[in-house]
This record gives C-alpha cells, structure tokens and sequence, in this order.
C-alpha cells in the first residue's frame, strides 16, 4: 500500500486581546514585517467575530471556498450598516439628558435587536462553514488536558486549549465562547485555575463580555452590592465553564464533548440573561456617580513643542519602518535553497547579521553570501547615519523644553515632559475607540446585541496590532 504523508502544521491566527478601557494602545510601531507567520490585513475587519481563526487560516492558505466570499462581504455590509445608524444616534443624542437618551435608545434597540440577533446568527454559521477538519486547532494534537503525567497542565496549555475550544468546539452558546476568552486571559496572566486567576484581576470583567473597567473605590451601598453580586454570578460560570472543559477535553468520543457542553449551555442560558439584567441595572446606578465622569485630554507641552515632538517620534518611527522594509526586500530575492538564513537586528547604530545554517557546510566567501551581507550592512549604514540626523534634532528639542519648563527644567523633567506628549497623542489617537468602548460597556439603554456591535466598531477603531500566527500543535513538550 502507499504510504500517506503526514499532514504538515497549518497557521492559525487568533485575534487580538480586548483591552482594558484606557489602556493605551501606540500606533508608533513598526508594521508586522518580519513575522513568521503575518496575518492577512483583511483580519482587520473581523477581530471580533467567532469566525476570526477560521477565516485566518483559509486566507493563508488562499483557500476560501468560493461560495464565502460574497456572505463574508454581505455579513460585514450589513454589520456596520447597522453600526454607522446606531452611531448616528448616539452622536444625535449627544447633550440630551439621560432620560431622554434612555428612552431614545431603547425606541433604536427594538428595531435593531432582530437584525442583530439574525446577523449573529450568520456569525455562527460562517464560523461552522470555515472550519475545515484538517485545519482545526485539535486535529494533529496529541495531547489532552488532565491527562496523567509528571509535569501537569501549564497555564499556558490551559490557556491556549480553552482559547481553541471558544473558537472551534461545538455545542457551545456564543455567550459562553466570549467568556472562556475571558478566562483565558485570567489563566494566562499566571493563575493555576479560574478561580484564582479571577481573583487577581485588577479589572472588573464587565458587560458586554471581555470588556474591563475600572470602578471608582467609593460607589453608593446599593450599586457596590450589585457590582458584588454581579462579579459572584460571573465567576460561578466561569468556574463551571471551566470544569466542563477541563473534564471534557479527554473524552474518547467527539460527541460526548459536544453533548456535555451543549447540556451546560441550556443550563447556563437563564443566568447569561439574569447577569445582562443586573448589568443594566448597575449602569443605570453609575449615571449620577461623579468620578464616572469624563475628564479632557492635555498635553503636558505647548501646541508647538507638542507638535515637534511628535514629528519627532513619527520620524524615528518611519525610519525604522523603511530599514526594515528594505531589509525584508533584500531577503525576499533570495531562492528558498539557499545555502543560509539571515537573522537581522536594527537598531540606532545598524544591522547586525547573523547567519544560520540551512543545512551542510558554510563558504565563507561564497560571493552570494557576502554581497547578500554587504547590501544589509548598506541598508544599515543608511539607517545608522539618519538616526544620528535625527538625534540632534532630538537634542535641539529638548533644549527647547528645557527652556519652557524655566526653573523644573531637570534631564528627568524634560524626559517626563517628552513621555507625557507621547502618552497624550497615544490618547488622543485612542480617543474615538475608547468613546465607543465606553458607551458599549456604560450606556443604558442599549440591548446586548448593540453592546457587542459598538465594541466591535470601537476595537477596530482602536486599529489593535494583530497578532502573528501558530502552528497546530502536535506534541507536548516535556516540561513547561
């Protein structure tokens, strides 16, 4: 009989984590070059669906059925159709007393809510419809959770199963696939189980689902209680989500798993609902506390060192773009049987090369080799001489503050003064994405469905870097 080849690792790109509200998020990076495995651009559009992975995958392996692409394209049409009217609104409303704005928003939710409960739905089935056997995030595992062995179970492990299950396992309600990304990021902040990892979270996990705030310390008795109360109610599913998981994920059968998960959804149900309930009632408690306010962005600087200052920091920023460009394009003209690899690092004074073996012996003068070297180090040249350029103007810069901080003007002051404009501009660039996080996790009056619509348009806003793609896994390392 013929012998069939083993079935080789394929990406999987999962999507950015949701962040905290406030957290700063720099533009001020250099782009994904480099990576191993970069995901598709077009993921942009998509970091909030249940179908993200699947879809990571078919795109790079530019396999995409042809049938997907135009419900792709309808889901997203319709989904930020329905994105710009409920923005209209909010922006129409913008001034108007909150019982006016309750009121408005609620007329808005009962028209929306349908379609959003529908286009969910299409969500999910895209989601199903991009699975591909092969290319599920289990199919070459060897391993399972909870199995016996010396090491045990990493957080890490735990972490990336739980992830997997959120986004491939059926049986599971979408509700519940959001919080076991929750609970990821709880497990792999350094907990052994969902019950610490919940406890050391500096955050509120609030609604809707991984969105995180932070409460003011004093809050009136009755809307602490809640804020209790709600936090008790979402850490007992999360611990039984968890457990099921843990059990489940070394069962023999595929149906077995499936079942049980789909038993814990139906009894899950009623508590997802009762948890949105007292969510609502919480932000109807925050409207009239003081410290919920919204305080206006300032630049630590004048407009005009501002200004410099961050030309300054895009320029640094551009440079290192372009070098690394550059670098990126010299490697791509090599063949894929070259005798080496080039590991490259950049920084203020150059490239530094680094060559790794592909197999057999090296010659060092193998003029491939060294005029491969050679234009890198051209590039590096280049990168080093323009960072010198612009260190000085750098320098002139901080002469400038230096001179409008008057009698403060101490390196470290000039140095915080310089920071605090770059924190203000990251701020400033955020601010548009935060607004809508904002009134998606605080607003009352919107449903769900519209929560998780406005926080997916803010996390988009908000332009998060996308993370570089993982192979399959196969077997388990011997220690963590």
């Amino acid at each position: 009989m013929p012998t069939v080849a083993p079935q080789q690792p394929v990406p999987i790109f999962f999507p950015p984590t949701t962040p905290p509200y406030g957290r700063l998020v720099s533009r001020l990076v250099s782009s994904a070059s480099g990576q191993t495995y970069a995901p598709a651009p077009e993921l942009t559009h998509y970091v909030t669906e249940p179908f993200y992975p699947a879809l990571s995958t078919r795109l790079a392996r530019q396999d995409l059925p042809e049938k997907t692409r135009p419900k792709l394209n309808a889901y997203r049409e319709a989904r930020d159709a329905l994105l710009a009217d409920l923005e209209v609104e909010l922006t129409r409303l913008h001034g108007a007393t909150p019982a006016e704005r309750h009121s408005a928003l609620a007329a808005l939710s009962e028209k929306q809510t349908p379609r959003l409960a529908e286009l969910e739905t299409e969500a999910e089935r895209l989601r199903i419809e991009l699975i591909k056997g092969d290319y599920d995030w289990s199919a070459l595992r060897e391993w399972r959770l909870g199995e016996r062995n010396i090491r045990g179970d990493s957080p890490m492990e735990l972490g990336a199963v739980l992830r997997a299950y959120a986004y491939y396992q059926p049986g599971l309600a979408p509700e519940q696939r959001q919080l076991l990304r929750e609970i990821v990021i709880e497990i792999t902040s350094g907990a052994e189980d969902a019950t610490t990892a919940s406890a050391q979270q500096p955050f509120l996990f609030f609604s809707p689902t991984l969105t995180r705030v932070t409460l003011p310390a004093e809050l009136p008795a009755e809307v602490a209680a809640k804020v209790a109360r709600f936090e008790t109610i979402k850490s007992g599913l999360k611990k039984d989500l968890f457990d099921a998981v843990l059990a489940q994920d070394r069962a023999t059968f595929g149906f077995t798993r499936t079942n049980a998960l789909r038993t814990l959804a139906t009894k899950q149900a009623p508590t997802f609902v009762e948890l949105e309930k007292l969510a609502d009632e919480i932000r109807l408690g925050l409207v009239s506390v003081p410290a919920m306010a919204l305080t206006e962005l300032r630049s630590p600087l004048p407009p005009g060192l501002t200004q410099r200052t961050m030309e300054a920091v895009q320029a640094r920023t551009a440079l290192q773009k372009s070098s690394r460009e550059k670098i990126d394009a010299i490697l791509a003209t090599l063949p894929e049987n070259f005798p080496v690899s080039f590991a490259t690092t950049l920084d203020q004074t150059g490239v530094k090369v680094r060559l790794v073996p592909r197999g057999g012996r090296i010659t060092p003068n193998d003029p491939r080799i060294t005029g491969t070297v050679t234009r890198l180090n051209e590039v590096g040249e280049a990168h080093r001489q323009s960072h010198e350029a612009l260190n000085r103007e750098i320098e002139a810069l901080r002469d400038d503050v230096g001179r409008a901080l008057g009698g403060r003007a101490t390196p470290q002051a000039i140095t915080d003064a310089l920071d605090g404009v770059v924190r203000h501009n990251i701020r400033r660039e955020n601010e548009d994405g935060y607004r809508d996080y904002r009134l998606a996790v605080l607003e009352p009056g919107l449903s769900p469905e519209q929560r998780r619509l406005l926080l997916g348009g803010a996390l988009r806003k908000l332009d998060l870097p996308l993370p570089s793609g993982e192979l399959q896994p196969t077997r388990r390392l011997a220690t963590w």
